[in-house]
């Protein structure tokens, strides 16, 4: 007789799931399976970068199964030939090449009994979110408040280590998940996190010159739903920008980042350029510091884009892996966006302010925590040069 048939079935009705319809899954035959993503929007305004599925396995082997995800069009299709699987229970994920064909970007892998996912990226849901914040809340070093909840009443966890006021402690501000598909900055603030709690000598003195605070899921409803930016499909908030939808999300960073008043301020990202990582500041010498300072993480090399503002030109400078922005300019380069969460910072509080962008390809989850560990350390260090703290 031959051997029986495993039964697999694939769905995305989970935290954290994309396609959320089962009407857009199909079984073409025994383990083949086709997957069309649902999009933000249209390709004009999105990348289409939400997917993520999850595998049910009921039998007692590894079963072979291609998944072919038609994204609908060959647009942005360059970011789509790179996936990650995951066995639940597992840490990391494993990275897999797809065969790309126009729009439809297959993956093979094998399946181990019980349930797997596969994903466009490493995913961190809200669950597992809460998860985290359960677990900081127990710890006696850290102070762990709800900063506010999202429209669908998710909650938004404010961090800081070490707890209370700290005389002369300058604070610093971490956030991440603006974009709701982009998982990398979560690992990054577990890494930091992890190193604040080791007792490490150097954790230690970097507590006592500055208090970090962290806001490591601004977007619950985005990631909850399975969404690529925004905090809903209809109508939602694009919390990376001043001027978006209005939405308590939108709020409760605004309203965290005017109680803080962080000196120094980190928006993390994890855009898809493979090769190369962002270092998106305000001026010129973090730009330049960062790159400097950040060891190279991950098992492909890869260069910086580094850009900031300066009061030297007059036109937008595009110098390859530089680019400048006028100062005198930003009102008109803003006026539609109102600037970022960084704008903010700086015009605000008169802060060190960037963004990051930190790519997976390449990287395993904990190649991020320790990309987070560096970044927190380079940032610090840079600072302290800058003021020449005590």
């Amino acid at each position: 007789m031959g051997k029986a048939k495993q039964a697999i079935r694939l769905t995305a009705k989970f935290d954290g799931g994309n396609p959320r319809r089962a009407s857009r899954i199909r079984e073409d035959r025994h383990g083949v399976f086709t997957v069309r993503p649902t999009w933000d929007s249209d390709p004009d305004r999105s990348y289409g970068l939400a997917f993520a599925v999850m595998v049910e396995n009921a039998g007692l082997d590894a079963a072979t199964l291609t998944v072919n995800v038609d994204w609908g069009t060959p647009r942005h299709m360059e970011y789509k030939h790179v996936y990650y699987v995951n066995c639940e229970g597992e840490e990391d994920w494993t990275e897999i090449a797809a065969a790309v064909d126009g729009q439809v970007a297959s993956v093979t892998f094998d399946a181990a009994p019980g349930v797997s996912y596969l994903s466009l990226s490493p995913m961190y849901n809200y669950s597992r979110y809460l998860a985290f914040m359960d677990a900081l809340a127990q710890r006696p070093e850290a102070d762990v408040v709800l900063a506010g909840k999202s429209r669908e009443g998710r909650e938004i966890w404010h961090v800081q280590i070490p707890p209370g006021a700290t005389p002369d402690a300058e604070p610093v501000m971490f956030i991440c998940r603006n974009n709701a598909c982009e998982s990398a900055g979560n690992f990054m603030i577990e890494g930091m996190v992890r190193f604040l709690f080791s007792g490490e000598p150097e954790a230690t003195e970097l507590m006592r010159r500055f208090t970090f605070h962290f806001l490591p899921m601004t977007n619950p409803d985005g990631a909850f739903n399975g969404l690529e930016r925004d905090t809903a499909r209809e109508n939602g908030a694009n919390l990376g920008r001043m001027n978006t939808a209005p939405d308590s999300a939108h709020d409760a960073i605004r309203h965290t980042l005017e109680a803080v008043r962080p000196g120094v301020f980190v928006n993390m990202h994890n855009w898809m350029i493979p090769d190369v990582d962002g270092l998106l500041c305000n001026d010129e010498l973090y730009a330049r510091r960062l790159s400097e300072l950040l060891p190279p993480v991950g098992s492909i090399p890869r260069r910086y884009h580094r850009e900031w503002y300066s009061d030297a030109i007059t036109e937008v400078e595009d110098r390859g892996d530089v680019t400048l922005y006028p100062i005198a300019k930003l009102p008109e380069l803003h006026r539609e966006s109102g600037g970022t969460w960084k704008d903010f910072c700086r015009e605000r509080f008169d802060a060190r302010a960037m963004a990051v962008e930190f790519p997976w390809q390449g990287r395993t989850v904990d190649d991020m925590r320790q990309l987070g560990i560096a970044l927190l350390k380079a940032v610090c260090l840079v600072r302290v040069s800058e003021r020449g703290i005590e």
